[in-house]
């Protein structure tokens, strides 16, 4: 946490919010989803008598605001409800605090964390993105891929692969996912090296390098995983420079968010042989336009920004935020707090 946050979280003003036990009768909750049903069930259940309200339109919020005057709002991006939507629920006086369900939060930054605390749904799904990212390395260094190229062209041919044991995979962001992904990789005998800012080493992986040596790092990888948050620093991490210093055996998967990658320079990549394909489950627009070569491209991967939609998300998702509220409620703060600063 960065210092500056410290000193404001230091206010006596803030302090009193957070630590302060509530009555759920006088605590107004907004469910912001266009299916709240699996809220609102578990939420009556452990509270019946706190005041629950929903909005599924995003036309309909500000007056739904307005009446319901909520100190608590889930909200989910979804269809009905985009990413910049959230943004109005800071403008609300009387939203103290705000849960994502999901992990991303750079569609909200920035925020007055004295103001409103932010958090958000990390880690919940981060052992079946693990298992996601693992079966698409699986995936890439067999060759499936290509098969299932040749068997739309009813072509019969052998193709030559490595064992992942021995080979090295480069994770940039060691938070819950990156390190559940070097824990299945090393498993599987792979080395694991890794990125992030923070000095200090996971036991989950063999080497780590700081941002500032990432191109060194890039040039040891057979594969390259992408977990980071998307925040200014991170935007275009993986540009053509970066992808210059990969080895052209390699593979790149990011199953981050689109933008951490610049799209035209991993197309031209990819065209060129620079690397020697992707997973790609996150893209600078979505859906992937039609008119986009990635779609066609052999040594490609593609899935719909899909990678921990496991088939009971929802009921995890929500157990997890009212097991936060009981916290709140008893003037605890809730789990997965998110400091602005940092995007995480």
């Amino acid at each position: 946490m960065n210092d500056d946050l410290t000193k404001r979280r230091s206010d006596p003003a803030f302090r009193a919010r957070t630590t302060k036990e509530r009555d759920p009768k006088e605590t107004p909750l907004l469910v912001l989803h266009d299916e709240p049903e699996v809220y609102l069930s578990k939420l009556r259940e452990r509270y019946p008598d706190m005041p629950l309200a929903t909005c599924n339109v995003e036309e309909d919020l500000p007056a739904v605001l307005e009446k319901t005057q909520p100190k608590i709002v889930v909200s989910y991006v979804c269809k009905a409800l985009k990413a910049p939507v959230q943004r109005r629920l800071l403008e609300c006086e009387s939203v103290e605090w705000i849960h994502l369900g999901r992990a991303g939060v750079d569609h909200i930054i920035p925020w007055d964390p004295v103001k409103v605390t932010v958090t958000n749904s990390s880690g919940i799904l981060a052992p079946f993105l693990a298992e996601t990212v693992v079966g698409a390395i699986l995936m890439l260094n067999g060759g499936l891929h290509r098969y299932i190229h040749q068997q739309t062209k009813h072509v019969w041919q052998n193709n030559l692969w490595r064992p992942l044991a021995g080979q090295t995979l480069l994770i940039i962001g060691l938070g819950n996912i990156g390190k559940r992904v070097a824990v299945k990789a090393k498993a599987l005998g792979m080395r694991v090296i890794g990125v992030r800012n923070r000095p200090q080493k996971p036991e989950e992986i063999d080497e780590l390098f700081s941002m500032s040596q990432l191109k060194e790092a890039l040039g040891k990888a057979d594969f390259v995983a992408l977990h980071v948050p998307y925040t200014d620093e991170t935007h275009r991490l993986i540009d053509a420079e970066a992808l210059k210093a990969m080895r052209s055996t390699a593979f790149l998967l990011n199953v981050a968010r689109g933008p951490v990658v610049d799209e035209a320079a991993l197309t031209a990549a990819l065209k060129c042989g620079e690397i020697a394909g992707a997973y790609l489950d996150v893209f600078e627009k979505e859906p992937l336009p039609d008119s986009s070569p990635l779609w066609d491209m052999e040594n490609v991967v593609i899935t719909p920004h899909c990678a921990d939609v496991v088939a009971d998300w929802d009921e995890r998702f929500a157990r997890f935020f009212v097991d936060s509220l009981d916290r709140w409620l008893k003037g605890t703060v809730p789990a997965n707090v998110v400091d602005p600063a940092q995007g995480y």
